[in-house]
């Protein structure tokens, strides 16, 4: 029986690297004739480390403000925060400098933007559901938004997705927004900026990104086009991620680490990924446990969990992370210790009496209901998550 699916490409010019970001920025912001130009930062990036500076001098006039008040995860009164910014500066572009919550923010601000929302009730009514076929819904889609070219400075691939995930903390849930055009329009790469990015936050969007290449090799939609580039996206995470002095790292391993990003992305919006993600995003929601941190513990039970569906993908997995012997939980588990990073429940800081939350709110997610072995109740949730407790 053939397959039957479609892939969709992204709606972005290109992909900058081995450039200083400063200068790459301003080339961007003239080849789009931009006059107007929005930087938006991590704090840490911006007020202590001083990587704005850069792009301060090199944008000159066309330089509207830099606003750095980014919280971790992208809560929705952070982004009501930015969408009334950009409303009151009318940026002709953004320019995004740090990893996920910042690029994450921004995407859902400008959908939110192009809206009008005035609350975060209005934003949240903006977000993805799910109907009883598995498929998303989005119930606002508006021709264009404004674009952001992102400077990222973690390994999370957040500047490829074409989702945006926030969290409503009312309701205490990760929802995803997804619009076309949420993708980076153009991504600069600058190796010697992320020497700035402490190690431990390095390593932990690594594992993000690991996930998904993992959840798309296995993905109800891997092609031929999707495995390449996800497999040699492990290999090269395999060789190439490195725990220690971020500063006195090579350029050409950080380098190695972003190449690999972007072939992790392969699937990303395109090839539905499965559990990992799906369960990923509540555990950050309710725990507050970090993106990367959350594919550490949950990647490896799912993937014990789909191991009687996985056939000879398992394998490739496991070969690609250099355990061909293996099992893909096992080579995924190695890779995490290895790097010195939480690999449970437990040991991520989650507390049991918890799991019933994440698992009611997971079990709707677009990413659960098209895991590659079927999930259809939260008591099979609450298996993987007992599978993640401890190790």
């Amino acid at each position: 029986m053939i397959k039957s699916g479609e892939y969709s490409f992204l709606d972005q010019q290109r992909v900058v690297f081995g450039q200083e970001a400063g200068m790459a920025a301003a080339t961007e912001a003239e080849r789009r004739n931009a006059s107007r130009v929005l930087v938006v930062s991590s704090p840490s990036i911006n007020r202590r480390l001083g990587a704005t500076e850069s792009l301060k001098e090199h944008l000159g006039e066309r330089l509207l403000d830099v606003y750095d008040d980014i919280k971790p995860h992208a809560p929705l009164d952070s982004i009501l925060q930015l969408r009334h910014v950009v409303a009151q500066e009318s940026p002709d572009l953004i320019v995004s400098i740090g990893g996920g919550s910042v690029i994450d923010t921004v995407k859902v601000a400008t959908l939110a933007n192009a809206a009008g929302a005035k609350s975060t009730e209005e934003i949240a009514a903006l977000r993805v559901t799910v109907n009883e076929a598995g498929e998303q819904v989005a119930p606002f889609q508006p021709d264009a938004l404004l674009r952001q070219v992102a400077i990222p400075t973690t390994l999370s691939g957040a500047e490829f997705g074409t989702i945006g995930g926030a969290v409503d903390t009312q309701r205490n849930i990760k929802d995803i927004y997804t619009h076309p055009q949420m993708c980076s329009d153009s991504i600069i790469y600058d190796a010697e900026l992320c020497r700035l990015t402490p190690n431990d936050l390095w390593v932990a969007t690594a594992m993000r990104a690991v996930d998904h290449a993992v959840e798309t090799v296995l993905s109800v939609g891997a092609t031929p086009y999707t495995d390449g580039p996800a497999l040699h996206a492990l290999r090269l995470f395999g060789r190439s991620l490195q725990v220690g002095d971020q500063q006195a790292m090579s350029l050409e391993a950080i380098q190695e680490c972003q190449f690999a990003v972007w072939g992790a992305t392969i699937g990303l919006m395109r090839a539905p990924y499965g559990a990992s993600h799906g369960i990923g995003h509540q555990v950050g929601a309710v725990a507050g446990v970090q993106h990367g941190i959350c594919s550490c513990v949950m990647l490896p039970a799912v993937l014990r969990y789909n191991a009687e569906v996985s056939g000879e993908r398992d394998g490739w997995i496991a070969e690609a992370l250099g355990k061909p012997e293996s099992s893909a939980a096992d080579a995924v588990l190695a890779l995490v210790r290895r790097l010195g990073l939480p690999d449970s429940l437990k040991a991520a800081g989650v507390r049991k009496e918890q799991f019933e939350q994440m698992a009611t709110a997971a079990l709707p997610s677009y990413f659960v209901r098209n895991n590659p072995r079927e999930i259809t109740e939260t008591s099979q949730i609450m298996e993987i998550l007992e599978m993640a407790w401890e190790t």
